[in-house]
């Protein structure tokens, strides 16, 4: 029995990762990460690529129609910012819902 305890509190011990090792008391890591922290006035984007002209055409358009912030990237992406993520997501499936349609 004592070998058994022995073995399964070893490969416990040796399983376990540094990076996942956690304080039950308050809930925190015990080793700090290595990648910074986003900063509260940072904002986030996100892009998406468009290769249909037609589709990409009707979704600019109603970006700026609807006041959503966008820009085209040097990689052809739409660019926008995370917090409009929904729009921008209603705002494509609407216009290839169109192009669909039309086909």
């Amino acid at each position: 029995m004592r070998l058994v305890f022995s073995v399964l509190l070893a490969t416990m011990l040796c399983g376990c990762d540094a990076q996942d090792a956690v304080d039950t008391q308050n809930n925190a890591p015990l080793v700090e990460s290595e990648q910074s922290l986003i900063e509260p006035e940072q904002s986030l984007v996100d892009s998406f690529v468009m290769r249909n002209p037609e589709i990409r055409e009707d979704i600019l358009n109603q970006l700026t129609l609807q006041g959503v912030e966008h820009w085209q990237n040097e990689d052809g992406s739409i660019g926008f910012n995370v917090v409009d993520t929904k729009q921008v997501d209603q705002i494509a499936n609407e216009a290839i819902g169109v192009y669909i349609s039309l086909q």
